[in-house]
């Protein structure tokens, strides 16, 4: 199970704590004997990894903050109070719009995301199930309102964005339903670890408060620019360049949580528990402060492109299921298959682990993990579990409920900002609602990453849940057998037959 390799990577397994000669030693022992295969402690200090990127991130941050607040103050209390106007190319357009007039539409946006990321945390210990089925079965019917709406004020476009966006997600549910139940019971033990670690809980609603923060300032140099006489194509350019901005910056909160929780869940799975004599002393400000310190440049690094290689595998997973017996869409298919399998090697969110454990940076962290899952086969099991596109599914539908609110507000005071104030409020909204859940998949992560180094860990805290999930890997570790067998035997594998009744293909 490559218990060496994991030991052999490790640089800082307790999160800057330091052991004594005694305690190292009976982690030795305890490792030798095969009961916990995790490493001992290595007392080397952390170096910092990826400092290029940390340098790219927080320079722009800080050249983003200075344009938002010059075209914010521009168009505050006087239309072209800066006289910035002239550098324009259409004048005319917009000529007495004010940022006040819009920056209240984004409070409306961030105050609805701040009250449903609050309200997910809140019910994660009584109704979580019901949380979680509504998430993915009322998206799409969501999306297709939206989308009537659309076509009602004849915006063509977002109606047929958002109606394809509900095909696309039907199709999605439709391809992994008979993974739900799976699905719901690693999510359902993720939200029982982080529920009995308040300390923990209390990680994400500081960094909401934290990006909240940003947003105030990303929204008033926003509205500045809807105000802007800048031409309608313009405009709309800018808010692309600064949505992406705001994306990027929103992953790395994200991460950085995740970083956080899936440390501390991972050091309790280790340790057989929060009150285990062996745990670390102050982990969670330890995970906090290499999180923020000398992993942050990985984590700046990997926020990049994890997410659009993540949304991009599950789609591509669900859309090769459901192909059929055409041949040649198949192999395009597999063909961006493989190359989206290629990205995942160095691009995975499991990386975040060895970064927070290991002090490493994000492509050795990446790599390390893949290949840990996959020479444990633990990434059969990954692939069939669908948590982080479950958990994506209620962010983006608080997201586009965000995105409703400030639209609805909008129509009333000046229709024509209508689309420009819907979809930048519903960014605003999804990123909040995401630094809600993103705990849940910090979790999971963690839970995977220990079943692959060390079973034992996971039947330690839970016999049940460790059968269920040996039982699930040994049926998909089968179902690749056959359909291995197959592929030598036939051409084609579309007539392989799940082995298990709520099985279906990879």
């Amino acid at each position: 199970m490559r218990n060496n390799d994991f030991a052999s990577a490790s640089s800082d397994t307790d999160l800057g704590s330091t052991y004594s000669v005694e305690e190292t030693a009976q982690h030795s022992q305890i490792h030798n004997n095969g009961a916990i295969s995790l490493p001992p402690v290595h007392l080397a200090r952390r170096h910092w990894r990826d400092v290029f990127w940390l340098a790219v991130f927080s320079l722009h941050l800080l050249g983003l903050a200075f344009v938002l607040s010059i075209l914010g103050l521009n168009r505050y209390g006087t239309p072209d109070r800066i006289k910035i106007d002239r550098f324009t190319s259409q004048h005319g357009v917009n000529s007495a719009e004010l940022t006040e007039t819009y920056w209240p539409l984004y409070g409306v946006a961030g105050g609805v995301g701040i009250v449903l990321g609050w309200t997910w945390l809140l019910l994660l210990g009584s109704c979580a199930s019901q949380m979680l089925k509504i998430s993915v079965h009322f998206l799409t019917t969501y999306l297709s309102i939206l989308s009537v709406l659309c076509f009602w004020k004849e915006h063509i476009f977002w109606g047929i964005a958002f109606a394809v966006g509900a095909a696309l997600q039907f199709m999605y549910v439709m391809s992994v339903v008979d993974r739900l139940p799976f699905t719901m019971l690693v999510l359902q033990k993720a939200i029982k670890t982080v529920w009995n670690l308040p300390q923990v809980m209390r990680v994400p609603y500081g960094f909401m408060f934290i990006m909240l923060s940003w947003m105030t300032i990303w929204s008033f140099g926003v509205s500045g620019v809807i105000a802007s006489n800048i031409g309608y194509q313009g405009r709309w350019w800018l808010l692309v360049v600064f949505s992406v901005s705001l994306f990027w910056t929103g992953a790395v909160l994200c991460n950085t949580v995740h970083v956080v929780v899936s440390g501390m869940v991972f050091l309790i799975l280790y340790h057989g528990g929060q009150a285990s004599p062996s745990m670390p002393p102050r982990p969670l400000l330890n995970a906090l402060r290499f999180a923020m310190t000398t992993s942050f440049g990985s984590i700046c690094y990997g926020s990049l492109f994890t997410a659009a290689i993540r949304t991009l595998r599950w789609e591509i997973r669900g859309i090769r299921s459901k192909i059929g017996k055409n041949e040649c869409l198949l192999c395009c298919v597999d063909l961006l298959f493989h190359l989206v399998e290629t990205l995942v090697r160095f691009f995975n969110k499991y990386a975040y682990v060895q970064i927070v454990v290991n002090g490493k940076g994000f492509n050795q962290s990446a790599r390390d993990a893949w290949e840990l899952f996959q020479s444990t086969g633990i990434e059969t099991l990954i692939a069939y579990d669908c948590s982080g596109a479950v958990l994506l599914m209620g962010a983006i539908l608080a997201g586009l409920i965000s995105g409703t609110c400030s639209a609805a507000w909008a129509w009333i005071r000046n229709k024509d900002a209508l689309v420009m104030i819907g979809v930048t409020s519903a960014l605003m909204g999804m990123i909040l609602v995401g630094l809600a859940v993103v705990v849940v998949e910090s979790a999971v992560t963690s839970i995977y990453v220990c079943f692959a180094e060390d079973p034992s860990l996971i039947h330690r805290w839970d016999p049940h849940f460790f059968d269920q999930l040996s039982e699930t890997l040994h049926q998909r570790l089968q179902y690749r057998s056959a359909r291995a067998a197959h592929v030598i035997n036939r051409p084609s594998l579309h007539n392989i037959p799940p082995l298990h009744p709520t099985s279906s293909a990879l």
